[in-house]
């Protein structure tokens, strides 16, 4: 479903691409930042763990179902690492991805997760197995929520769950292709 070319791929100011060598320190730093990794699903990674992760992502096939995929988010004329944007494709139903992003403290209130999360989703429709994209986060999360929505994002459901040893309410937003 996946041709080799799906990365890189180039918008305004980002490039979303294969992580490289050179992303671990930046990559670590938000990454092991709390405030970053607040909402997010997963857990701060050790020097040794992210060096692994960003060396599984540079050969990892992507849009394995049930798995997630890792892509890289850089400023185009640096090339330095400003976040990831996640994708899994549904084991249980292959036409629906569920995205998740991750923006640095700096790269963050740029506009970049917006650039980075709309080209990620344009170029998954263009996929004709792909008729669904879906976003989950935690309603405390507002700058994730107000993200989802300029994308175009509708809230479909809202449910307690446990995150993190607490308790939260999830909410999951969706886009389908026709919208």
């Amino acid at each position: 479903m996946f041709s080799e070319n799906f990365l890189p791929q180039a918008t305004e100011r980002l490039i979303l691409r294969r992580f490289i060598d050179l992303d671990l320190e930046r990559f670590l730093a938000y990454r092991q930042d709390p405030q970053v990794s607040r909402f997010q699903g997963w857990s701060m990674l050790s020097d040794a763990e992210a060096k692994l992760f960003i060396n599984e992502m540079q050969t990892a096939v992507i849009g394995i179902p049930g798995e997630w995929f890792q892509i890289a988010i850089a400023h185009k004329q640096s090339n330095l690492l400003l976040g990831d944007i996640g994708m899994q494709i549904y084991a249980e139903n292959p036409t629906i991805v569920e995205i998740g992003f991750t923006l640095s403290p700096d790269g963050q209130g740029k506009g970049y997760a917006k650039e980075a999360a709309q080209a990620l989703i344009d170029s998954l429709f263009e996929l004709e197995a792909i008729n669904k994209i879906v976003g989950l986060t935690d309603m405390r999360n507002e700058p994730s929520i107000n993200l989802l929505r300029r994308l175009g994002m509708n809230l479909v459901r809202s449910q307690e769950v446990e995150f993190k040893g607490e308790l939260c309410i999830e909410q999951t937003f969706e886009l389908g292709r026709k919208d």
